[in-house]
């Protein structure tokens, strides 16, 4: 029978998180531009995500896992409340007859499959350690948040934001080149590196309504490239079933 013990448990773990397979918790930060395409609209970004793996005794085979990010920026180059915006001071008129400073913001979310290695490098007799890569498959959304904070500007807050968020979606590959450490007791697990995501999306909204356009069906590729740092809290699986009594 199989069970799951957590590698910080007791000091006896030092030597068994080498040889053991695991699930792991993934939980990252980072920061990222957009490029091609998407540098047309956003700017920088900070992000903020997290990870679920099934991770094979070090170095036997290809992990498998699934990771979420969250991407926020205050750096929005289109300015789809142009139109809408006072000559003067570039502000908003809210219901209530006076001006609102309306903000836009970066709001950008992906979810991706994915497998990786370890390439070893260097001692290992304390910690697997060297050049990471993974590959993934999956999906980007990115959109323009369109931020009223006095809740003033009604107009802003019916199916009207629809026609200006630019709500953009489709199917992504994501890479990711670094360098990993994992420590043989379990106890120190973490990864940095660059992170590119490559997004072949569409608008989703019928209607632009700064534009007076249509860019419904009109294929995008998304390029965002992000660096990463990452903390890996590791569920390791013995399988009693393998001790054998003399």
């Amino acid at each position: 029978m199989s069970s799951f013990f957590y590698s910080f448990q007791n000091g006896q773990s030092q030597d068994l998180a080498f040889d053991k397979k695991g699930i792991f918790i993934d939980l990252n930060l980072g920061a990222g531009l957009p490029t091609g395409q998407l540098k047309e609209r956003f700017g920088f970004h900070q992000i903020i995500g997290g990870g679920l793996s099934y991770e094979p005794p070090q170095g036997k085979s290809m992990s498998l896992g699934v990771k979420y990010s969250f991407g926020f920026g205050n750096t929005v180059h289109e300015d789809v409340l142009g139109p809408y915006r006072t000559t003067d001071l570039g502000q908003i008129i809210g219901e209530d007859g006076l001006l609102n400073n309306v903000q836009l913001k970066e709001r950008a979310m992906w979810v991706h499959v994915y497998t990786g290695k370890i390439w070893t490098m260097g001692r290992q007799d304390v910690a697997t350690h060297g050049l990471s890569w993974k590959l993934g498959l999956g999906f980007l959304q990115h959109r323009i948040r369109i931020q009223d904070d006095a809740r003033s500007a009604t107009q802003l807050n019916t199916d009207f934001r629809k026609g200006l968020d630019r709500l953009t979606n489709g199917f992504s590959i994501l890479g990711f080149l670094g360098y990993e450490f994992r420590s043989h007791s379990g106890r120190v697990n973490f990864y940095t590196g660059f992170e590119p995501i490559l997004g072949f999306t569409e608008i989703r909204r019928s209607y632009n309504y700064d534009l007076q356009n249509s860019t419904l069906g009109i294929g995008r590729k998304d390029l965002i490239l992000n660096f990463k740092f990452g903390w890996y809290l590791p569920f390791f699986i013995k399988d009693d079933s393998a001790l054998i009594e003399y």
